[in-house]
């Protein structure tokens, strides 16, 4: 198994635990758990598969794009158990934080500067997040690296995982809600993108907020994107990770704390990540000279 399956197997015992000793704090506590242990058995199954059809092209697509797919079903979940620790939502804290600290509630603050235009390019790079996480492994195995596309999953799924916990540990509403009285302008006002992306969120979970996973995922990405294709990349599209970085705030979809704890999960995440990701795989070597010297082939 891969450090991603155990990543991954590791995530779903803890939560589980959490569910299985708190049942009478959790909504649908029994399907909860058949849910984890089914993405375990994916996980398990998926790993086996590849065991059994190394080679095999589409087995090695399955298995770069089952964690990503396993997020539709853990994220959401996370609204079923999110105050399984602390009992309740924690926003008021925050928010007298951020007063204290920024001299008011830095939302209401960027909705001052708030019109159609800038709010359609804040869609438009938070919806970017969906495709940022997913095309770059993608694009690795079809470049035929399957070992670098594993290791750019390990620090994104990484992150994605400490974002889940954390959403235990501080529980939010998100300042949509708990600040809601305090916009000048009631619901944000864009085009296209904007009527798509506020559909989007109609089914979000409440009380993933802290960390913001989509800061954490998207640097988590950028930093991986950097050691493992290429600086160029990195310099490409960090333009872009800053804009979804300050999307979340501007959107009204996380604090401004919320965002920073999900950049220090992002460097967390790649710290831990180098140390424990796949390893490249070793030089063949084979002998290649009338005078038996050994040649190196990558």
């Amino acid at each position: 198994m891969r450090p991603v399956d155990r990543l991954t197997l590791g995530y779903l015992a803890v939560v589980a635990v959490l569910v299985a000793t708190s049942p009478a704090r959790v909504d649908g506590a029994l399907g909860l758990l058949l849910g984890f242990g089914a993405c375990g058995a994916l996980v398990v199954a998926s790993a086996a598969l590849a065991r059994r059809l190394p080679e095999n092209r589409l087995v090695v697509y399955v298995r770069v794009g089952i964690f990503p797919a396993l997020t539709l079903f853990l994220y959401p979940a996370v609204e079923r158990y999110a105050l399984v620790l602390r009992g309740r939502f924690m926003d008021d804290d925050i928010n007298t934080w951020e007063s204290w600290a920024f001299g008011g509630p830095p939302n209401v603050l960027l909705d001052s500067v708030a019109s159609p235009p800038l709010t359609e390019a804040m869609m438009a790079c938070y919806f970017s997040f969906y495709l940022f996480a997913l095309l770059p492994p993608l694009w690795l195995v079809a470049r035929a690296r399957p070992r670098d596309a594993e290791r750019y999953l390990y620090s994104q799924m990484l992150a994605v995982y400490l974002c889940y916990l954390g959403f235990l540990l501080v529980p939010l509403r998100g300042p949509a809600s708990a600040l809601s009285g305090e916009f000048s302008t009631p619901h944000l006002s864009g085009y296209g993108m904007t009527t798509l992306q506020t559909l989007i969120m109609t089914q979000d979970p409440v009380g993933a907020c802290f960390p913001s996973a989509h800061v954490a995922t998207a640097w988590a990405g950028l930093l991986a994107m950097r050691r493992i294709i290429s600086p160029t990349a990195f310099y490409t599209f960090l333009p872009l990770v800053c804009g979804i970085t300050v999307a979340v705030v501007y959107n009204r979809y996380h604090y401004l704390s919320d965002a920073l704890a999900g950049l220090a999960v992002a460097f967390v995440a790649t710290a831990v990540g180098r140390r424990f990701e796949p390893c490249p795989p070793p030089p063949t070597l084979h002998r290649s000279s009338p005078h038996g010297h050994l040649r190196s082939v990558p």
